[in-house]
């Protein structure tokens, strides 16, 4: 996207909610995130070292949702999602170490959405090399038909196992876009029509309507943004940018 475009996309979002709630929450979510990643380097026992890489990667999502409803700068939030990232790929080698398919995309609508939300974002801010790590790392636990026309769109090698997850009731709107080409336009505007009641089951969504403008940050609240369309988007070359949607996160498409 050019300068000028993405300047304007960063004052538009960056408005929506005072600025000084949006620096309580990079303080608070980037403390936290730190907190976490430091909780990881320590541990020692394995089973201690799982939960805090796992706490690590869900607190730097967050952490990159607070960033981008800020406003900042699409380097600074690529740097720290490819951290995220490999904080995600750690975790999941550390849970299948025992070699048993775990985590898996079946798992539940909150992991599924999480990792497609930080796949976009890496993806939206071009670090290709770590998308395709995490996409990789999704494979190997066992992609669902959405993230296996992912990887292919990656040329990603693999074969896909018809005993593998499902994709979502939530998520089918993204595999009509990723399958049926023609249809990609009309599937996203149907995915964003009702995007709120689609993320309804996030703990992450309900938040909303407990903060208001220039409250401090903690009821959890960090943005309304629809960040895995990225991963979409590149995977289809679909230009979005002239799609209406108040959740579309323009400047990362």
């Amino acid at each position: 996207m050019p300068l000028f475009r993405r300047k304007t996309a960063f004052r538009q979002r960056a408005a929506e909610f005072d600025a000084r709630y949006w620096q309580s929450a990079i303080e608070v979510t980037s403390t936290n995130w730190e907190g976490r990643k430091a909780a990881a380097q320590r541990a020692t026992d394995p089973t201690k070292r799982l939960s805090a890489v796992r706490g690590e990667w869900h607190m730097g999502l967050r952490y990159l949702a607070a960033q981008y409803s800020a406003g900042v700068g699409l380097d600074v939030i690529g740097d720290v999602a490819e951290s995220v990232a490999d904080a995600y790929c750690t975790w999941v080698d550390l849970a299948s170490s025992d070699q048993k398919p775990s985590p898996s995309l079946g798992d539940g609508n909150e992991y599924y959405i999480s990792v497609l939300r930080l796949l976009g974002i890496t993806m939206g801010c071009g670090r290709t090399t770590r998308a395709r790590t995490v996409l990789e790392t999704v494979v190997r636990q066992g992609a669902d038909p959405l993230f296996s026309a992912l990887a292919s769109a990656s040329g990603l090698q693999h074969s896909w196992d018809q005993n593998k997850p499902s994709t979502p009731r939530f998520a089918r709107p993204l595999l009509t876009a990723l399958e049926q080409p023609v249809e990609a336009s009309h599937a996203i505007e149907t995915y964003l029509a009702d995007w709120p009641s689609r993320m309804k089951p996030m703990d992450w969504m309900g938040s909303l309507d407990a903060v208001a403008p220039g409250d401090s940050y903690g009821a959890g609240f960090v943005g309304y943004w629809a960040l895995e369309l990225p991963a979409i988007a590149k995977a289809t070359d679909m230009h979005l940018d002239e799609m209406k949607s108040p959740f579309l996160p323009l400047d990362l498409l």
